[in-house]
């Protein structure tokens, strides 16, 4: 393939650009998807949330100024790429922000309320740490409690295709140094979440994003919950959730032999006229 890159998946549709969080413009992100040998690329660049305590404005992802701005230059790739890539026009939306319309959308929980403050849970492990003794009188499982709650309702709250990093609170627990992802009290809140957001026959995420950034060894989700999934008959799609050019469809073989072993025989990706196609491993 293009790049030299031997993969057998060549679809990605998590990826962000300097209109949020991300270190590439979308024409470099969308260059270097073409370089790399993707047939099937979408852009999910994150949807506006406020209350978010690390920025100047306490805002996070996009405004309605850089949304339209977002929108037009994603439209103007898509013409400068048709005939050669499958490009797809993508939002992350926050189970707490508005509902932006895009082609597509991946709905997500990045930050938890308690006690009228706004946690985010995948900012950093010393503020996560910080949160939890302060809020939860240090009981981690107290916390990931909730944000199972709140990961529970994603699907409803954001309206998404494809629910993101279901397990994201499990970023910064490599080797569970920080909470145990096998006791009672962390699996039954997850399971109970995976539960009802099958229902909403959304697609769950494979993502590889804490990998690339040196957090994870291991995919989202758990093998634990990614079993569940397929169990109750859910649908994955693999994606990257890349922040810049040399992270897309990073670790993907990880991701498919992750998927088999939990027992699927293929991930899903966007269909070039709307809806997903199987794509057998």
């Amino acid at each position: 393939f293009r790049g030299g890159i031997k993969m057998s998946l060549r679809a990605d549709f998590h990826a962000h650009t300097v209109y949020g969080d991300g270190r590439n413009t979308p024409a470099e992100m969308v260059k270097a998807a073409w370089d790399t040998g993707l047939t099937d690329f979408g852009i999910s660049e994150h949807g506006f949330l406020s209350g978010y305590a690390y920025s100047e404005d306490g805002t996070f992802g996009m405004n309605d100024g850089k949304y339209r701005l977002y929108m037009e230059e994603m439209e103007e790739l898509k013409e400068r790429y048709r005939g050669r890539l499958n490009l797809h026009i993508g939002i992350e939306r926050d189970s707490m922000g508005p509902l932006q319309p895009a082609e597509y959308v991946i709905g997500s929980v990045h930050q938890i309320i308690k006690d009228k403050e706004a946690v985010m849970v995948d900012e950093s492990e010393e503020i996560l740490k910080d949160a939890v003794n302060r809020l939860w009188g240090g009981d981690w499982y107290g916390m990931t409690a909730d944000y199972y709650a709140r990961e529970a309702k994603a699907a409803e709250l954001t309206a998404c295709d494809i629910i993101g990093h279901v397990d994201l609170i499990t970023k910064f627990n490599q080797d569970g140094h920080l909470f145990d992802e096998n006791c009672d009290a962390y699996l039954e809140p997850a399971m109970a979440a995976v539960r009802e957001l099958s229902k909403s026959g959304a697609l769950f995420e494979i993502n590889t994003g804490a990998m690339s950034r040196g957090f994870r060894r291991e995919p989202y989700p758990s093998p634990a919950l990614l079993t569940e999934i397929r169990r109750l008959g859910g649908k994955i799609i693999i994606n990257s959730d890349s922040h810049r050019t040399d992270t897309l469809a990073w670790q993907f073989q990880a991701a498919v032999r992750l998927a088999k072993e939990c027992g699927f025989d293929g991930s899903y990706i966007l269909a070039p006229e709307g809806g997903f196609n199987k794509i057998m491993f």
